[in-house]
């Protein structure tokens, strides 16, 4: 009608016959996954980070002769890392390493009930309390190590184990699901009598159940790796490659 204004679509929603570009949807996927499941797992994945850190520094402060070994352990784990190769070299060969032990750390995530992603932060937490009371031990300046040989590179690698650890939480916590859901449906098969003679009720749970993991929880967990998790750890590594060694 004349004098009437056009209806606008409501704020975030695109305008019709324009629909958001794949990398806009997947991340918006992305980000419905993390506001559902990942969000409580994080505060669990930063919870063990920190226990990991003061841990591993009470420990080492106490008994600094077990520094040595620990020492050696984690340079042992580096063996493929050479800090004399180009920084390109270097930022690759970190992003690999690091990228190969957050696969390993989200694969755990398969072993349902377990939820052994966890020891992914508390290990790299008690790292971090190792280094820092190396450096207090050698009367090095403790602020600035932290400032300029962690901080630049650590705020993405560290996002990147938390992220990947909440991942491999949530796909362990819906592998348990699962599995529950089948035991279910298998114990009501086995106890049901002759067709038609047990309520629906023990038949149809467990399916019920099964139908709130239709969303796959591997397939949310490989695209939080890829979208997420690389990207933090490739930014990471070329910091840690070109920009941490100019810092010293």
């Amino acid at each position: 009608m004349d004098g009437l204004n056009p209806v606008e679509p409501p704020a975030g929603i695109p305008p019709a016959g324009r629909p958001p570009g794949l990398a806009r949807r997947l991340y918006q996927d992305e980000w419905a996954v993390w506001r559902s499941h990942y969000r409580k797992y994080f505060k669990y994945a930063a919870r063990a980070l920190g226990l990991g850190f003061v841990a591993g520094y009470l420990f080492f402060s106490l008994w600094p002769a077990q520094e040595k070994k620990a020492l050696e352990f984690v340079v042992q784990s580096l063996k493929d890392v050479s800090l004399q190769a180009s920084p390109l070299v270097l930022a690759l060969t970190l992003f690999y390493h690091n990228a190969r032990a957050s696969v390993v750390a989200v694969a755990a995530g398969m072993i349902p009930f377990l939820f052994v992603p966890i020891f992914d932060p508390l290990l790299n937490g008690g790292v971090l309390g190792l280094l820092v009371s190396i450096a207090q031990h050698q009367h090095l300046a403790v602020p600035r190590l932290i400032l300029t040989q962690i901080l630049p590179h650590g705020v993405f690698e560290l996002t990147a184990v938390l992220y990947a650890t909440s991942a491999g939480l949530y796909l362990s916590a819906a592998m348990g699901r699962k599995a529950q859901a089948a035991w279910l449906k298998k114990r009501a098969r086995r106890n049901a009598g002759p067709p038609g003679s047990h309520p629906d009720f023990l038949e149809t749970y467990p399916e019920r159940t099964a139908a709130g993991l239709a969303e796959s929880p591997a397939r949310n967990v490989v695209r939080s790796f890829v979208l997420v998790v690389l990207p933090l750890l490739l930014v990471a590594a070329f910091i840690e490659g070109f920009i941490t060694p100019n810092l010293r």
